[in-house]
């Protein structure tokens, strides 16, 4: 009886010892769960931001493919418009500013469509057709040839870089940023040029 009495008490013991021990594990298993949903969630809402050459984790070709198809919710396709607007401009300035260069030297450069374009938050990898590229590098090694009636050339020439930035933007449907961008891709490149007709 007493045998019988202590291997029930055993086996009581036992079984409460398993349910505490799956209790645990359910609980552990629960809470991180909960975590890894809640990780998701804030990564999912985090602000766009590019680190390593990225924007919301796509750079060079893979971005312009993303901006330019939508591929992307909404929301998250303005904020990469946003954060990408400066470096596209400084890449169509890139090639733009080689054309000048190569003017000067009277030999031409090789374009690459991809480019590692730095700014104040760091540096991405921007890609762009050679078609749009090659349009800035051609209007660059023009941009110096202005008659003794310049004013009309200089608006010439700002009115043909619109039409650049406008056709280049609109291929990734930022057609938004085209004023503002081609206004200061003018005051920065043609300033000289309308200063040196006035004069």
């Amino acid at each position: 009886m007493t045998q019988t009495a202590v291997s029930s008490v055993l086996l009581v013991i036992v079984l409460v010892l398993l349910v505490i021990i799956f209790s645990c594990l359910y609980y552990l298993w629960d809470k991180t769960r909960k975590l890894e949903f809640l990780a998701i969630k804030s990564a999912n809402s985090k602000p766009v931001h590019q680190t390593n050459g990225h924007i919301c984790g796509y750079a060079g070709k893979e971005l312009f493919d993303v901006l330019r198809d939508r591929k992307e919710s909404p929301q998250l396709i303005e904020e990469m418009k946003k954060s990408y607007v400066f470096y596209l401009s400084r890449h169509l300035e890139a090639a733009l500013e080689q054309g000048i260069i190569d003017r000067k030297k009277s030999r031409p450069s090789e374009l690459e469509c991809e480019i590692a374009v730095g700014g104040t938050r760091g540096e991405i990898i921007s890609w762009l057709p050679m078609e749009v590229l090659s349009k800035f590098y051609v209007f660059g090694r023009g941009i110096d040839k202005i008659s003794d009636d310049g004013n009309d050339d200089v608006l010439e020439l700002e009115s043909k870089l619109k039409d650049l930035v406008v056709d280049a933007l609109s291929q990734l449907n930022m057609d938004a940023y085209a004023e503002r961008m081609s206004d200061l891709i003018s005051r920065k490149y043609l300033r000289d040029l309308s200063n040196r007709a006035e004069n």
